[in-house]
């Protein structure tokens, strides 16, 4: 059949085929016109790359001279969607990508190199052999439209009105619908696409639809949720001169990496190779021990910033001045406000961006990075504007500022306070630590979440407010510091210091970390504190001082002052009271995270990110168990958090808290869950808390971990002694009134509910899983030996035991139980 249809198709084209006269004419048609022939009467924009806009076709077409040449292209959306869950925020970047021109024939191929695995040689050969073992990426194919002199002209309109960012996958991701591009609505934006010598920018108004009911999510902010119209911004830019020479990547610095596969490296060497990010600087004098620099570090400030922020954000990004004039650049890096003629999204320009959303989220540091080498390009650093309202938020609900009724509705007033109650100078003091925060992740640093143990020793920490006592009233006045932290300095010599001639700079870099670790410069990254069952008790986000277990009862104590105080006066006058709720909450759990911290000691183990030094010395502390008083002291700690006197709300309190009233029913407020709607429910409330410290101390990888830890050496507390006294502290408890016998109730129901899960938890080790499940057979035990009591705590002991025979003895086939509360945000967002 295959050859008949062959023979069949060539008589066809031998009969049809045309004179040789007709076929000249033919390919003769097909040459492209020259350049000028086709750009007649339209308007060019010169630039790195030429462009031509077509004003009566709606094109934008590319003058494109350098073939098989690198350069930068990178994507960014100027205006955003507005919803922090999404995530397609105003001037998020999109993937930095190395690209290259090729023409074959009739088109123009935009291709990706595969950086990620190459050779480091000077053999052509052994470079090319790698490159064509992996895939490289063809991003775009353009039809050649003219050309004239080695150039080419190709019609780039739908190259640069397409889904680059990829908003369609992030909209489904997020459950918000199936959204698709419509040309019909999408355009060039010629106002905002420029040409620069080094850079060309493009920027297109581009337009999703969808047929179906959007997500409410994208409900909430777009005015027509089936038609979300966003700004998309190209850029394509001349890749940085020769002259930039990597830095080796050190796990104990706490420096952003970028790691690749060289397969020129010697076998006695390992195949990966890590460098860190950080941006070019140089000294004008290389000699000098201070010298200004060549091209300093420059940020600038997005203009739509509003004052008394602007002046926070300028000078919290100024303080890493500080630790670059340590070592010897002066006026090596800036902080100022965007020049009016300039634009935000041009690469030339790093940029820190106030950023709107309908409800808080988290701010950004992020940058366009040359993959090749890690050199920073340019630093882009997003700041959400209701993280100010929100730590102001803090301050209300532990000092009631409001208590003499004066409360203009934008609190200016307050700056006239004593700043140890002064809320608005908290949130200002935040936003300072929150400016040089990002901006340090853009010029190369991570999160170091072991330095607020050693003297608030980073801003790359997760700081919480320090809430000092004095005389028996909560004090704000140190609540954040101010300026970068010692481990900050040190990260910065690390990645900047310019060495003299002469110098081995391996050598230099070696005697900067060690002297680092003797001052004590302990660096623990996000994968090592982030996780509920995160092991080392040093290492946790949102926490204060040296010892976590004596500051969890410190902000227990806070905790008290504040609900003994709290009342109208923590909201403004004007304000409908479901406020007051909003205010509670995170001073009901302000504990939280401080919580989380010290039950790091339970089943925790200190370590350090140790190197084999070429001395042969052996690394300090490598690893450590956290001795078993500590382990002790720390659960003991935990435990007291689910008194019932510190999980029930005074009744004053509850007589203040009413429904969500008409028109506030919904966010931005975030309230505590209920089972009581449209009520407040202070059971909730209570289980929530529990729920903190009961998930925190049964949380599988730490029980697995005591366990170990204690047959290891037995005076450690194994996971058997933990479960015991979380059924002695919630079971061997008898209230003094219904209302704490409610809260006890929830907290046993909790326990139970929690051990289940774990004992049916098919990742759970089985020793933990074991254990779990003679956790519950005590339990059982103890609810048979029980009586007495209201109606309510006999048919609980009941339920009880009801649940856990029929979860042991028949597993598959569990009684339904009640669904668990949502745990309230909380988090301060950083």
């Amino acid at each position: 059949m295959i050859r008949r249809f062959s023979m069949i198709a060539a008589i066809l084209t031998m009969t049809i085929a045309p004179p040789a006269s007709a076929w000249q004419a033919t390919t003769e048609k097909t040459v492209p016109p020259a350049i000028s022939a086709k750009t007649a009467g339209l308007q060019r924009i010169e630039g790195f790359i030429p462009l031509y806009w077509d004003a009566a076709g709606g094109k934008l077409l590319m003058d494109i001279a350098r073939f098989d040449t690198e350069l930068l292209y990178q994507t960014s959306l100027p205006a955003g969607l507005g919803s922090n869950p999404v995530g397609l925020d105003r001037n998020q970047l999109g993937e930095t990508r190395i690209v290259t021109f090729r023409r074959i024939g009739p088109k123009v191929l935009m291709i990706q190199p595969n950086y990620d695995f190459r050779a480091i040689t000077v053999d052509p050969a052994e470079a090319k052999a790698v490159e064509e073992s992996f895939a490289q990426s063809v991003l775009w194919g353009f039809k050649v439209e003219a050309e004239e002199g080695g150039r080419v002209l190709v019609d780039a309109t739908g190259f640069f009105l397409r889904d680059a960012h990829e908003a369609i996958d992030r909209l489904r991701a997020s459950g918000q619908g199936s959204f698709a591009l419509d040309e019909s609505r999408s355009a060039i934006d010629l106002a905002r696409t420029k040409g620069f010598p080094k850079n060309t920018e493009v920027e297109a108004i581009v337009t999703f639809v969808s047929g179906d009911v959007p997500g409410p999510l994208v409900r909430s902010v777009v005015p027509h949720p089936k038609s979300i119209t966003l700004r998309l911004h190209h850029s394509l830019v001349e890749l940085p001169a020769a002259g930039y020479e990597p830095r080796r990547f050190d796990p104990r610095v706490g420096m952003i990496g970028i790691a690749f596969h060289d397969f020129a490296s010697p076998l006695t060497e390992p195949i990966e190779k890590r460098w860190i990010i950080r941006h070019r600087l140089q000294k004008k004098d290389p000699a000098a021990a201070v010298s200004d620099a060549v091209s300093p570090i420059v940020y600038y400030l997005d203009p739509g910033t509003p004052e008394p922020v602007r002046s926070a954000l300028l000078d919290g990004g100024a303080w890493w001045s500080e630790a670059f004039e340590a070592i010897g650049f002066r006026n090596a890096f800036q902080v100022r406000m965007l020049p009016a003629e300039a634009d935000p999204m041009d690469l030339r320009y790093n940029m820190i961006t106030w950023v709107h959303r309908s409800t808080r989220g988290w701010s950004y540091g992020a940058s366009v990075v040359d993959p090749r080498t890690g050199e920073i390009l340019k630093g882009n650093v997003s700041l959400g504007s209701l993280r100010v309202r929100h730590d102001f938020l803090l301050a209300a609900g532990m000092i009631p500022m409001f208590g003499d009724g004066a409360g203009e509705s934008d609190y200016s007033w307050l700056a006239s306070l004593d700043p140890s109650v002064n809320g608005a100078a908290m949130a200002l003091a935040r936003l300072r630590q929150l400016s040089a925060h990002e901006v340090g992740h853009t010029i190369g640093l991570t999160h170091n979440f072991a330095a607020s143990t050693y003297g608030r020793a980073s801003v790359m920490d997760y700081p919480a407010p320090l809430v000092e006592i004095r005389e028996g009233r909560l004090d704000l006045t140190n609540a954040y510091s101010s300026g970068v932290g010692a481990f900050d300095r040190f990260a910065i010599e690390y990645a900047y210091s310019q060495f003299p001639s002469g110098v081995d700079e391996e050598g230099a870099l070696q005697s900067i970390v060690r002297r680092g670790i003797e001052r004590g410069m302990l660096f623990i990254g996000d994968s090592h504190a982030r996780p509920t069952s995160a092991a080392h008790p040093l290492a946790s986000l949102w926490d204060n001082g040296p010892d976590p277990v004596a500051m969890l009862r410190h902000e227990m104590e806070v905790r008290r002052i504040g609900l003994r105080q709290f009342g109208l006066g923590n909201i403004a006058a004007g304000e409908p009271l479901v406020r007051l709720e909003a205010t509670l909450l995170p001073l009901y759990l302000h504990h939280r995270y401080q919580l989380q911290a010290a039950a790091k000691y339970v089943g925790g183990m200190h370590f350090s990110y140790s190197v084999r030094e070429k001395t042969g010395a052996v690394p300090p502390e490598v690893t450590r168990i956290a001795s078993p008083a500590e382990q002790r002291a720390a659960l003991e700690a935990v435990l007291d958090t689910l008194l019932i006197d510190e999980l029930r709300l005074p009744e004053r309190i509850l007589a203040l808290l009413p429904p969500p009233a008409y028109g506030y029913e919904g966010p931005p407020l975030e309230l505590f869950p209920r089972r009581t709607d449209p009520v407040f429910d202070p059971i909730a409330a209570a289980t929530v808390a529990a729920e903190i410290s009961i998930n925190t101390l049964l949380d599988p990888k730490r029980a697995a971990r005591l366990v170990q830890f204690h047959a290891r050496d037995q005076a450690n507390p194994g996971f058997t002694e933990v479960i015991d006294k979380l059924t002695r502290r919630s079971w061997d408890v008898r209230a003094s009134d219904a209302y704490g016998a409610a809260i006890v109730r929830a907290v046993q129901s909790l326990l139970v509910a929690r051990l289940m899960n774990l004992a049916a938890d098919p990742d759970a080790s089985p020793d933990v899983r074991a254990i779990a499940a003679d956790g519950l057979r005590g339990i059982a035990s103890r609810a048979q030996r029980q009586s007495g009591g209201a109606p309510a705590d006999q048919a609980h002991r009941n339920a009880i035991r009801d649940d856990i025979e029929r979860f042991l003895t028949r597993p598959e086939e569990p009684r339904k139980r009640t669904t668990p509360l949502p745990m309230p945000q909380g988090e301060p967002i950083g």
